[in-house]
C-alpha cells in the first residue's frame, strides 16, 4: 500500500499545493501535523499542538513533535524563530517551508 500524498485544498494558494507535490509521500499524521502549521502561520510545537487538538481532538505532544521533526527532516518545515514556553523555556518557532513555484505555473 502506498503512503498518501500531500494534499492541498482547492481554495489552498498555489505554494500551498506546489508545496504538497514537492513533498512526495506524507503519513497521515504528518499531513494532519502539516495542516495547522500551514494555516497558522509561524508556531512554537505547544501552538502546534494546540492547533493540531483544535481541529482533530486530543494528541499527545510528543506525538506532533515527532512529526513536526520528519517534516523538518524532510524539507517541509523550517525553523524561523524563538520564543518562550508557557513555562518560560526558550524554544524554537517553526514555519511551513515556502516552496519556490515552478518555472511555468
Amino acid at each position: 500500500m502506498n503512503a498518501p500524498r500531500a494534499v492541498a485544498r482547492r481554495t489552498d494558494p498555489d505554494t500551498s499545493r506546489e508545496a504538497a507535490d514537492s513533498l512526495g509521500d506524507l503519513t497521515d499524521l504528518q499531513i494532519r501535523v502539516l495542516n495547522p502549521l500551514d494555516e497558522v502561520g509561524a508556531a512554537t510545537d505547544e501552538a502546534l499542538v494546540d492547533a493540531y487538538e483544535a481541529r482533530f481532538g486530543q494528541v499527545s505532544p510528543s506525538t506532533v513533535r515527532t512529526r513536526r521533526r520528519e517534516l523538518q527532516d524532510a524539507g517541509a518545515v523550517e525553523a524561523v524563530g524563538h520564543a518562550t514556553t508557557k513555562g518560560g523555556n526558550r524554544c524554537s518557532v517553526y514555519q511551513a517551508k515556502q516552496s519556490t513555484p515552478s518555472p511555468g505555473l
